[in-house]
């Protein structure tokens, strides 16, 4: 690469707001920006147009196996980019797939960044997919400190997920410092508040008149949504209030078939929603709701939640009390957190903040003022 011609390459196989964000945050640091990608979603802002975008294997998350099988096509794609066509450039590898540590593994010290949204194998271990005391889990974290000593840096979105990572390695402190926490974001310009009467997701499912507690986002073995269903059985003498649980996954077709056996009308699943109405699911509901299993609450934190705090909503959250998740809510005072088990606590909490204006309002604007904590500066915070 002759001179000063600087070029970088993102690998990142599901794309969306945050590595846009990131992408662009690089625009005017990079003569070449190439992302590796098997998707890409848009939300407000757009790629910066000189970004060139090579599409690989999309990331498919039916089930284990056509995740594993998805993971291994990207990966296998990506080697011909990494260490021949731009070998020579710089690399900011993200772990999605977690195959990508692998690639970084075998380039030079200094030329790459790893960014962690879940860790792995720890994420793998916990949902029982590989054991910790197989020969598979020591090889990748023996990876895992491989990369850490030759990143530049390695960003994480919390502390917890920090935590473990280093713990997994067992580093040396000299190596710890190069772990960088900045948290994920959202963004107070795409998401406001809509009125009733111009909410066009409220139009479509005619909920004009009710109190909406919503769950939007993965719906996998590993994301504890049943407890909605059981909400719901206990509150359907409420005409007032109606769930809904919006996403793609493993449980969407048994937790279909459970209310329609059940005759639940109060709650209702449905596809993702598109980028222009997704605004408008946000700000029409009454209660977000965001999920995490107890086992793997410290390896990860879902974006939703900051989405949430954009549109001033009080949020549930079921995980371990000692997760990322809980710490944000108890902090900022903008919810409650709760066990899976704790049905008959989480109906009357919705019933309290229904029958209850002044407690939801004080919510409402703790949910808000949080938001501003974690706006789209921080993707400068992640430059390579």
């Amino acid at each position: 690469m002759p001179g000063d011609y600087k070029s970088i390459v993102f690998i990142n196989q599901s794309s969306g707001y945050l590595m846009i964000d990131i992408i662009n945050a690089h625009s005017d640091l990079y003569d070449e920006i190439i992302l590796l990608t098997g998707f890409l979603n848009p939300r407000e802002t757009p790629l910066n147009p000189k970004v060139q975008v090579k599409y690989l294997s999309r990331y498919d998350r039916e089930n284990n196996s056509s995740r594993f099988i998805s993971w291994l096509k990207f990966y296998l794609q990506c080697w011909f980019y990494v260490f021949f066509k731009f070998k020579k450039s710089n690399f900011y590898f993200v772990s999605n797939p977690p195959l990508t540590l692998f690639l970084a593994a075998f380039k030079k010290s200094q030329s790459f960044v790893y960014l962690i949204y879940d860790v792995y194998p720890a994420a793998l271990s916990e949902n029982n997919i590989i054991s910790k005391h197989s020969v598979l889990y020591r090889f990748w974290n023996y990876v895992n400190k491989i990369v850490l000593k030759k990143a530049k840096s390695i960003y994480t979105i919390s502390e917890g997920m920090k935590s473990v990572f280093l713990d997994e390695i067992n580093i040396k402190k000299d190596y710890r410092d190069k772990v960088k926490v900045i948290p994920v974001w959202t963004n107070n310009n795409f998401f406001i508040s809509i009125p009733k009467s111009e909410n066009i997701f409220l139009k479509k499912y005619q909920a004009f008149n009710k109190f909406i507690i919503a769950y939007s986002g993965n719906l996998g073995k590993t994301h504890p949504i049943e407890f909605l269903i059981e909400s719901a059985r206990h509150l359907k003498y409420d005409d007032d209030i109606i769930f809904f649980i919006i996403g793609e996954g493993d449980k969407k077709s048994k937790i279909t078939n459970t209310i329609n056996k059940e005759g639940l009308k109060n709650i209702k699943v449905l596809d993702f929603q598109p980028t222009e109405i997704f605004p408008h699911s946000l700000a029409a509901i009454d209660i977000g709701v965001v999920t995490l299993e107890e086992n793997t609450a410290q390896l990860s934190v879902p974006s939703k939640l900051f989405n949430l705090m954009s549109v001033a909503k009080p949020v549930i959250t079921v995980s371990n009390n000692t997760s990322e998740l809980a710490k944000i809510i108890n902090k900022n005072n903008m919810g409650e957190n709760f066990s899976a088990n704790d049905v008959i606590d989480i109906c009357n909490f919705i019933i309290k903040l229904k029958e209850n204006k002044s407690i939801y309002d004080q919510y409402s604007l703790n949910s808000k003022k949080a938001s501003l904590n974690f706006t789209q500066d921080n993707a400068h915070k992640m430059i390579f």
